[in-house]
């Protein structure tokens, strides 16, 4: 029997497993993330699943923070006191003037 009859086969389904597994493990919109984790039309921004966006009104609302489209990205802009909602799946810290991942200990 020809190798190739062999290899591509064994190829594929691995292809095929591993797509799979990348469409379950996605995750929500303020959940943590590494790059290509995140649910369709969000991106791994600052440690955590963000909305991809043209303008403003395409960032869902975060009572009480300024949640604004930046280069494609939303983007949860820090309080005065450079606070940041902790109401997301991840823990949030101020880096600059934005929100961004707490990073694990």
């Amino acid at each position: 029997m020809n190798a190739r009859n062999l290899i591509v086969p064994a190829l594929l389904l691995l292809l095929a497993d591993s797509i799979g597994c990348e469409e379950d493990d996605r995750n929500s919109f303020g959940e943590p993330c590494a790059p290509e984790v995140c649910d369709e039309g969000l991106s791994c921004y600052a440690g955590y699943c963000e909305e991809e966006c043209v303008e403003d009104s395409d960032c869902q609302p975060i009572d009480g923070w300024k949640h604004e489209c930046h280069a494609g990205q939303c983007q949860i802009a820090c309080d005065d006191q450079g606070a940041c909602p902790q109401t997301l799946a991840t823990p949030l810290e101020c880096i600059t003037e934005w929100c961004a991942a707490t990073k694990p200990d």
